[in-house]
């Protein structure tokens, strides 16, 4: 450990003043004062230089050549001389240094905040203690909390849509600038009076882009009389789905065949091959799966004895050469619906549990 004397020694761009340096194998700290000779103060603006007392305040830098930066400033409470100020006295605050209340310099604020933004809580977090700086991610998430709101200018495509705070108890409402896609504000509830509200503060909005509530509305009646109102694509998609879904489960004893699953294979564990699915009787319903494999065995082990080549079988009966590569080394058909009906699957361990659900 050692230390360094430096007094007078300017801290670059801001108005402080270097005392003594001392460096250790982790840590360098850093003794600095106010180099400024008087301070505004924050309730009256008026400049003092009279102090009251000295108090000590540690701060937290950035990082040099990996070595932690602790900064102890010599702190002013200076006394105000408006007798018609609220404050008797104040903090001096250092531009570029300090805030109220701050335990970090701007520097690192400002480099906590850009890692926070780009990478957000944990993996900003982990690349933070790789930088020798002690933070966690409730830090960095609190930091992006604080910075201010872009603006988002005149909003003629605006689009409504309620979130839950807690579900099924508490609900909001967030607005979307339909042009950009991205959120401009966020109202307290869903009542159509917040809805309208906002709108009358907001003339420039001509479509309002909604769901199917009665609150957005009528507060877009009332609050925007002069702009559209139109749905959502992904609220028709979605009402569109709910209404085949109700109309499937309506129709469902008149399913003559099960249905299959994206991998092909039906609930009784069989699975279709190329071009099953397009197989059809002459009244346009499905052909049963054991009857077609019979048939299709029987066609391409007839054609072989003829001579013909797998490869023209293949193109003619509109199948794939491994399927008939399969079928032709199948000597009976019962090897084929046996391998179909006991393939295993992935499912086969919860297949009971899924049928009673």
């Amino acid at each position: 450990m050692g230390g360094v004397q430096v007094g007078d020694l300017l801290l670059p761009g801001v108005a402080a003043e270097v005392d003594q340096v001392v460096l250790t194998d982790v840590e360098v700290r850093v003794a600095v004062r106010s180099g400024a000779v008087s301070a505004a103060c924050p309730g009256c603006g008026r400049r003092s230089s009279r102090v009251h007392c000295y108090y000590q305040r540690t701060l937290t830098d950035r990082p040099v050549a990996g070595r932690r930066v602790r900064i102890g400033l010599r702190a002013r409470r200076l006394v105000c001389g408006n007798g018609h100020c609220d404050r008797r006295t104040f903090a001096e605050q250092i531009p570029g240094l300090t805030h109220r209340h701050a335990r970090r310099t701007d520097a690192l604020t400002t480099q906590l905040t850009n890692v926070a933004l780009f990478l957000g809580g944990r993996p900003g977090t982990r690349l933070l203690q790789r930088m020798t700086i002690d933070t966690c991610k409730d830090t960095l998430l609190r930091l992006i909390r604080r910075l201010p709101l872009p603006s988002s200018g005149p909003v003629p495509h605006l689009g409504v849509d309620d979130f839950a705070v807690r579900r099924g108890r508490t609900y909001a409402t967030i607005l979307i600038d339909m042009a950009t896609h991205h959120p401009i504000d966020v109202l307290a509830d869903r009542a159509a009076d917040t809805f309208a509200s906002w709108l009358r503060d907001h003339p420039e909005v001509r479509i309002v882009c909604r769901d199917r509530a009665g609150s957005y509305r009528d507060g877009a009646q009332v609050g925007a009389p002069q702009a559209m109102q139109v749905a959502d694509a992904w609220h028709l998609l979605n009402n569109l789905a709910q209404a085949v879904e109700r109309v499937i489960g309506r129709h469902r004893v008149d399913l003559r065949q099960p249905l299959t699953s994206h991998d092909g294979r039906t609930e009784d564990g069989l699975s279709f091959e190329d071009g099953d699915r397009e197989e059809l009787d002459i009244h346009g319903r499905p052909r049963p799966l054991v009857s077609r494999t019979r048939d299709r065995h029987q066609q391409i082990h007839e054609r072989i004895e003829r001579g013909d080549s797998l490869r023209a079988i293949a193109r003619d009966l509109k199948l794939s050469r491994g399927t008939v590569n399969r079928f032709a080394q199948a000597a009976e058909v019962d090897e084929l619906l046996l391998a179909a009906i006991h393939r295993p699957a992935l499912i086969d361990d919860y297949r009971v549990y899924l049928h009673h659900r």
